[in-house]
């Protein structure tokens, strides 16, 4: 019945969550969280550095995905200190990545890349967990399959997306072709439910003048597709399918990254087949061998009784605060916008 009521409270939650963003975030209003003086000019105004609904995002997207995939471990018996050190890891990679990527894929030093972040994880998480596999029978003093992390980690990943992608809505990047310019079956397809997104300082605006057209709503299907085969994952996970529970959601979102990159309007490089439709096709090959390698283990099962009280503890919850928190100020301060704050009393409430 706890399996029951988790997936179904993780696939409403996602559909209320995600149904709210497409409809809001491309706003004009929903760009910046916060304004923070940092410099004062000679006329009296401040210069202001802006913290973005992007980093709120990106931040919130991780954590959540960390969470689901320290909840799936400690199902296993894993503890959630040992799923912290991992999801440490991932951060140590990933975080990065997103950034040397992007420079050198996109050659823009000041934006981030979601994909690239990705792929230079799925390089190295398996390999990474082969070789700490003897160091962690040590320190847990049995032995853990790789199989069943890889499928946590993939099911994490894909649920942290589609929430994360709620990000690019807000910073108007990651925008699909205008309808205006789609094939005729693409335009038809989306004639009643394109994504318009408002405001200058919006990258669809700044980098290609699409504000307040209507475009492909690549973001909004990508969020979904991640939402849709994260729930999948975690039902064939808490079914004991380990290995579906890790190829379904690499695969749909890897092979959802291929195609959508046909439908995109922002700058993916310079050669025809952009570089992140190359690494999308490596990863599902990749993947697919590395996980028709491992062998399936047939005495484990999952029990989320036992990983409730151990994730929703104080330090555990502390720990992924903490963590939101220097997410936040990385991807949150923007670097490609500016303000000028000015202040002054209001007479009549002194």
């Amino acid at each position: 019945m706890l399996d029951v009521i988790f997936v179904a409270t993780l696939a409403l939650g996602l559909s209320a969550l995600l149904a709210w963003g497409v409809r809001t975030l491309p706003a004009e209003r929903w760009q910046m969280l916060a304004a923070v003086p940092v410099a004062k000019s000679a006329d009296g105004s401040w210069r202001g550095l802006n913290l973005t609904f992007y980093g709120f995002f990106s931040a919130t997207g991780t954590i959540f995905g960390f969470t689901i995939m320290l909840l799936l471990l400690a199902s296993l018996g894993i503890p959630a200190v040992a799923g912290m050190a991992l999801a440490l890891l991932i951060v140590l990679v990933s975080v990065p990545a997103s950034r040397i990527v992007a420079a050198i894929v996109e050659h823009k030093r000041n934006t981030f890349t979601v994909a690239g972040a990705a792929f230079v994880t799925t390089l190295v998480f398996p390999l990474l967990l082969v070789a700490l596999r003897p160091l962690t029978a040590d320190l847990l003093h049995r032995q853990v399959a790789v199989l069943p992390i890889l499928a946590a980690g993939a099911i994490a990943y894909v649920l942290g997306e589609s929430v994360g992608r709620l990000a690019c809505l807000s910073f108007g990047c990651c925008y699909g072709t205008p309808l205006r310019e789609a094939s005729p079956a693409i335009a038809r397809l989306f004639h009643s439910h394109y994504l318009v997104i408002q405001g200058p300082t919006k990258k669809a605006a700044y980098a290609s003048g699409l504000a307040g057209q209507p475009l492909i709503p690549v973001q909004a299907i990508t969020s979904a597709i991640h939402a849709v085969a994260g729930v999948a994952g975690v039902i064939l996970f808490l079914s004991q399918q380990w290995r579906l529970a890790a190829l379904v959601p690499l695969v749909a979102s890897w092979g959802w990254r291929a195609f959508s990159e046909t439908l995109r309007a922002d700058h993916r490089g310079s050669s025809r087949i952009s570089a992140y439709q190359v690494m999308a096709v490596f990863s599902v090959v990749y993947l697919s061998v590395f996980l028709g390698l491992l062998p399936q283990p047939t005495a484990l099962e999952a029990h989320l009784s036992l990983a409730f009280p151990q994730v929703f503890s104080v330090p555990i919850i502390l720990l992924l605060q903490i963590f939101w928190l220097a997410l936040f100020f990385y991807y949150g301060k923007s670097r490609v916008t500016g303000s000028t704050l000015l202040f002054h009393v209001v007479p009549e409430r002194v």
